[in-house]
């Protein structure tokens, strides 16, 4: 599923990420805003409802809330290092994105 035909995908977009950047951190909030970065970055902007810049600015403010050390230190302590969603998250948004959280275990760092 896609925002391509919701044409307020955007303003919801930047509303979530605003309002995540207000609330505490938390792993389940860590990895649905990291999935929908990534969802953003991985496909066209025009998938997501958005612009070039709108997708560009909205990826931005995701990462500056993922990359706040709360936000680090949360989802470091939350995650499961031994689980398959662990391994996936790393090898793949993580990576991807190049989270703080994870750039020491992502393949691209090692």
């Amino acid at each position: 599923m896609t925002l391509e035909h919701y044409p307020p995908a955007s303003p919801v977009l930047a509303a979530h990420v605003a309002r995540l950047g207000q609330q505490a951190p938390a792993v389940d909030r860590y990895v649905n805003a990291a999935v929908i970065a990534d969802h953003l970055v991985d496909k066209t902007p025009q998938r997501s409802g958005c612009t070039d810049e709108q997708r560009d600015h909205l990826v931005g403010q995701y990462l500056a809330v993922l990359d706040r050390q709360d936000w680090c230190d949360a989802v470091r302590a939350g995650l499961d290092a031994d689980s398959d969603f662990f391994a996936w998250f790393v090898g793949n948004p993580a990576a991807r994105l190049r989270l703080r959280a994870f750039v020491d275990l992502t393949a691209d760092d090692r």
